[in-house]
């Protein structure tokens, strides 16, 4: 009883398994049995047999690990979100709004009234005013307009001042005048809260008030605040510049322009 043959003349069993193995594998497999026929290796010269016997070895060697690369390649996940393409997306996504902006005690402050301002730094402190920092825009002014009404501002002396080393343009005015409004306030009969701190803003303003590459208004305010530190003992007055003192003036009100709260 002849065997019954799939289609190209292939056996039934060999045509089924046909459809779950790898095509090239499959088709490999298909042209080197019928290299084998049409071309008998008995019928071949020894010259010839041999290179035929061995790319036909070849052929059926090499197949499954092709088969193996294009498994491989097809069934590869896409990029996780881990990968760096997906992280950069991820941090330009748009920050939600500040809940600050909606909350009333920040609205109400955000005006020129130095007792909303109080309230708002009685209620938030030093610590949550400089968190408010990080919203920007309008959110930021309005911390910065706060702190000198903190009880405890002195907190925000050193991070203050490092923002403003690092600050330039318009940016820097409001942190200078945040700072000389904590350091012109009246002196708190109370241990200081970071003297530490207190002395690295010092630090940080004589070295503002010496940038000759700042707008004057800028360096003034960096210099008042500067001689307001300079009044407790942090650092020595004849370390800041006097070049922008008119004549006859009196360095020693320095924190004349500080608020009073």
């Amino acid at each position: 009883m002849r065997r019954g043959r799939g289609r190209e003349g292939l056996p039934r069993a060999e045509a089924g398994a046909r459809a779950s193995a790898c095509p090239r594998a499959v088709l490999v497999a298909a042209l080197s049995r019928r290299l084998a026929r049409a071309v008998p290796v008995a019928s071949l010269s020894r010259r010839l047999a041999r290179p035929v016997l061995v790319a036909s070895l070849a052929l059926v060697v090499l197949a499954p690990l092709a088969c193996r690369r294009e498994s491989a390649t097809s069934t590869s996940a896409p990029s996780s979100p881990s990968s760096p393409a997906a992280s950069s997306a991820a941090s330009a996504a748009p920050r939600p709004p500040s809940p600050r902006l909606t909350d009333p005690r920040w609205r109400l402050a955000a005006g020129d009234d130095p007792l909303e301002r109080a309230r708002l730094a009685e209620a938030e402190g030093a610590t949550g005013l400089l968190a408010a920092l990080e919203d920007g825009g309008d959110i930021a002014l309005t911390a910065l307009g706060a702190l000198p009404y903190a009880d405890d501002a002195d907190l925000a002396l050193a991070p203050l001042a490092e923002r403003a080393r690092a600050a330039s343009g318009p940016s820097l005015t409001p942190l200078l005048e945040a700072l000389l409004g904590i350091a012109g306030r009246p002196p708190r009969p109370r241990e200081p809260l970071d003297p530490d701190g207190a002395r690295a803003a010092a630090a940080a303003l004589v070295e503002l008030s010496g940038r000759r590459d700042l707008p004057a208004e800028q360096r003034a305010l960096a210099i008042s605040a500067a001689r307001a530190l300079a009044e407790r003992g942090l650092v020595d007055p004849r370390d800041i510049p006097a070049d922008l003192d008119p004549e006859g003036s009196d360095a020693g009100s320095a924190g004349a322009q500080a608020p009073r709260p």
